[in-house]
């Protein structure tokens, strides 16, 4: 009898083998350094769950493919801030100006505030703001008292510096101390992305030298932990879907000596480009073909001193890196679309509610983030000779409302398509959160004002029960 027990209990194990996967020792500890993509961010909004979200990042998948417990700083709903939906006003069923917005202003807050986070990626975070420290201890007491604090900083708090301690945090210092076994890193988004939503070569905000240096700065920092890595460049903005062409709609752009020019049909110009500049924008809010071969070259420069980053830190640091090719991912994406079913027709595509960008047309959906995680897979398997298995793209397509959704538009989405002034500017919510974390503080207030650990361990009982 005993006999028979411990053969079924062998047949149970062989069975939940086949459904889950087995850990890989190296991520263990496995860290993320990064931006919004790698944080989950979808949609205009950060939340844990939902159409988007940050249990469906890129690293998570990567995470689950190797049986690695993925701590992320989840944040309730409905977000901070609160992600875009499809409000069809007029029930007409087809995407009209101002149709994607946000349908509320409450926002949510830090689940499980007292667990620290392996997934360090903060949103808006560039090559410079990765090395700026905050003092969790500092800001929480500035929005027990009600005093004004950096939007920017609001978010790094949320992410990094909950439960607040002492000493200052940055996501480099974060990840130093965490000790990792493995290292994911995409950085340097954010100092690009500018040339796309600004529709302006020029709006690059470091040189490829800086740009060069501060990577080094950043992938030395993080061999100190000893720990390999895999490091994404970057891909080409121009292929957004908050970029569309002209088409028809835009076929001449007023320029700054009052005269005209045409502007062909696959010049690309803003989604969110305000209605009242139409039919003859400004020519500087048209991406025409040498504006787009200058960012494309930006990018390749950029690109080239993430490789030559990499190979330096490689061979003076004795860390191995698997280099994550995501510029030649969107390049494949945005030429040929992807075959989810493998029917040799493709299913998805990067435009507009296309299935791989989310609401905003900048940051990818679930399915998205799934085709990310395989291209970080790829990379990991092939330099590490690990057998991390690949994201079913089908699958995670499937149970995407992103993906197939009835509001795709048949060409070009319509300009103003979003309702909201600034898509790209979370500072009002930033503030929502220290006004809330404030008047849920009222009989706080008054015995939050000092320094020590003492203060610490009150503010880290506030926020306990606040979230």
């Amino acid at each position: 009898m005993k006999d028979r027990k411990i053969a079924w209990l062998v047949v149970v194990l062989m069975l939940a083998a086949t459904t889950s996967y087995a850990a890989h020792a190296r991520f263990r500890r496995m860290v993320v350094v990064g931006d919004s993509i790698l944080a989950g961010f979808g949609s205009g909004g950060f939340v844990a769950n939902g159409p988007v979200g940050q249990i469906y990042s890129a690293p998570a998948y990567v995470a689950h493919r190797a049986g690695a417990s993925f701590p992320q700083p989840l944040m309730s709903k409905p977000g901070i801030p609160a992600p875009f939906v499809i409000d069809d006003a007029n029930g007409n069923g087809q995407l009209d100006p101002g149709d994607v917005r946000r349908t509320t202003d409450a926002i949510g807050s830090r689940a499980r505030p007292i667990r620290l986070a392996r997934n360090l990626a903060v949103p808006g975070e560039d090559l410079s703001s990765v090395f700026d420290e905050i003092s969790p201890g500092v800001i929480a007491r500035r929005l027990v008292t009600g005093e004004q604090v950096d939007g920017h900083d609001v978010l790094k708090f949320m992410v990094l510096g909950v439960p607040p301690r002492e000493g200052s945090v940055s996501q480099v210092t974060r990840a130093q101390d965490i000790r990792p076994t493995f290292v994911l890193v995409w950085l340097g988004n954010n100092d690009v992305l500018d040339m796309a939503t600004q529709t302006n070569p020029d709006a690059v905000s470091i040189d490829p030298s800086q740009f060069g240096t501060r990577f080094r700065r950043l992938l030395n920092a993080l061999a100190d932990t000893n720990a390999d890595m895999a490091v994404a460049n970057l891909p080409d903005v121009t292929g957004i879907a908050a970029l569309r062409h002209a088409g028809t709609e835009v076929t001449t752009c007023r320029q700054t000596d009052g005269t005209s020019r045409p502007v062909a049909t696959d010049d690309l110009l803003s989604i969110d480009m305000p209605r009242s500049e139409l039919p003859v924008p400004p020519c500087t809010e048209v991406l025409g073909p040498v504006e787009r071969a200058r960012i494309r070259a930006t990018i390749t420069s950029l690109n080239a001193e993430i490789a030559a980053a990499v190979a330096d830190v490689e061979q003076q640091r004795g860390v191995m890196i698997a280099q994550v090719d995501t510029f030649g991912l969107f390049d494949q994406l945005r030429a040929h679309g992807f075959d989810t079913d493998g029917n040799g027709t493709a299913d998805l595509s990067t435009g507009y509610l296309g299935g791989i960008f989310s609401l905003d047309g900048i940051h990818p959906t679930r399915t998205g983030n799934a085709l990310i995680a395989n291209a970080f897979i790829d990379a990991i398997d092939q330099r590490f000779g690990e057998t991390l298995p690949r994201v079913d793209i089908a699958r995670v397509a499937a149970r995407d409302p992103l993906v197939g959704n009835s509001f795709r538009p048949a060409g070009e989405p319509p300009f103003g398509l979003i309702g909201d002034d600034n898509i790209n500017d979370l500072s009002g919510f930033f503030s929502d959160v220290a006004d809330r974390v404030s008047n849920g503080a009222q009989n706080f207030r008054d015995d939050a004002v000092g320094t020590g650990k003492d203060l610490f361990r009150r503010i880290k009982r506030f926020f306990k029960d606040l979230f």
